[in-house]
């Protein structure tokens, strides 16, 4: 086993120094996800040093709303990793409607909640922005995580950072964090929380300059444009016009959340998550666009007890994919051991996501095949619902799958 611990599933995000990938821990049986940094960012490079030095601080912290780091190294190659829990969930844009003011407000007390916990100890993102937020699946609906802190900063090392070094995305960054990244504060980050808010009930961003220097302009200079938030129904869908366009409304309190919420220098924003999320609520109750659900549903269904039957050689093997995924391979530590010498050790993969049952390459040897067709590497396939059996083939191994509900 190389010094990961963990075989990739499939990429999830690209960033400048580093890729994240869907893991499988095969040992304890379940997905994670994992960090690496890139090859050319060698181990004791100031991006290594930092990477690590997030890990060591958040291996050992457990905030609420904030994905937890569990465990980290350097591999065979010298790539330094970093394994996060793994969160069965959607994007806000997915799980928040344009115009929903309600699912704005959750997300708002979510991440706030989480800001204040993090800020309480000295930490601030910096980097804040809806790649960096998961929506997790609940049988209430969702709850937001902060799934990313890349570059969070720990204002008691302040020497990790370099002096005018420039961190964050252009759209959520603030006036400060323009100015000089190394003295910025918790402001910034709600900052790029009331940024995310316009967005999700607008379906714009706020400032949308064409080049780095018009959009500082517009973070540091310009007034903050009002909103236009599609009108919801009752029933939560969109209003239509008669020209078949979303009808949209003038929301002058909201307006003013979004000024005080947006303001240029920090000590005019809010003082705290709590605050800001109580302040929108009243915003959006006083313009009369504040729409609760009768019913809160999940996000997606998940499976009851969906349990995999794989059939080999005569012999009928089930499990109950609530426990973790199932391995094929040649190696011991596998769910489902093959002899073949010609399989690779950790070959494929079958897994529960999104309410979906899936099958992976773990980019084996000599590939594999469902239903008669090559799976592309890091391309998982979801396996047939409906009971029938299906044929998987690993080199010279065939196998049954099914899925039934247990």
């Amino acid at each position: 086993m190389p010094s990961c611990p963990h075989r990739k599933i499939r990429p999830l995000g690209e960033g400048a120094v580093g890729d994240v990938h869907l893991c499988v821990d095969v040992f304890r049986r379940r997905l994670v996800v994992v960090k690496w940094l890139r090859a050319e960012v060698h181990e004791g490079s100031e991006a290594a040093v930092r990477f690590q030095r997030e890990a060591q601080l958040m291996s050992g912290a457990n905030f609420d709303g904030v994905i937890k780091v569990e465990h980290f190294g350097s591999d065979e190659f010298g790539r330094t990793w970093m394994a996060m829990e793994f969160v069965d969930g959607v994007s806000p844009a997915v799980g928040i409607p344009e115009g929903d003011t309600w699912g704005a407000h959750r997300l708002l007390v979510g991440v706030g909640r989480s800001l204040d916990e993090l800020h309480g100890l000295g930490v601030v993102h910096r980097d804040l922005k809806p790649d960096n937020v998961l929506l997790r699946n609940q049988a209430n609906g969702w709850d937001p995580v902060i799934i990313d802190l890349g570059i969070a900063k720990w204002l008691a090392h302040e020497a990790a950072t370099a002096t005018g070094s420039v961190f964050g995305t252009p759209h959520y960054m603030s006036p400060e964090q323009f100015r000089d990244t190394k003295h910025v504060g918790p402001a910034t980050d709600r900052y790029a929380l009331a940024v995310i808010a316009f967005e999700l009930l607008s379906g714009r961003l706020p400032y949308d300059g064409r080049s780095l220097p018009e959009l500082l302009h517009q973070h540091m200079e310009a007034e903050i444009p009002p909103l236009s938030i599609a009108v919801r129904g009752r029933g939560r869908p969109t209003v239509m016009d008669a020209a078949g366009n979303a009808a949209r409304v003038a929301s002058p309190n909201l307006d003013v959340f979004m000024r005080k919420a947006m303001a240029k220098a920090p000590a005019g924003r809010f003082g705290s998550g709590r605050e800001m999320a109580a302040a929108f609520r009243s915003a959006a109750e006083a313009d009369g666009l504040w729409y609760e659900p009768p019913s809160i549903e999940p996000l997606f269904e998940t499976l009851a007890r969906p349990i995999v039957e794989m059939r080999h050689a005569g012999a009928v093997h089930r499990y109950d994919m609530r426990e973790g995924p199932v391995v094929i391979g040649r190696h011991e530590a596998c769910q489902f051991v093959l002899g073949s010498p010609r399989m690779s050790r950790l070959h494929a993969c079958i897994y529960a996501h999104r309410g979906r049952v899936w099958i992976a390459d773990l980019q084996s040897q000599n590939g594999t095949q469902y239903q008669g067709r090559a799976l592309g590497v890091a391309v998982p396939v979801p396996l047939r619902a409906d009971g029938e059996g299906a044929p998987i083939r690993l080199y010279d191994q065939d196998i049954e799958v099914r899925t039934l509900e247990g």
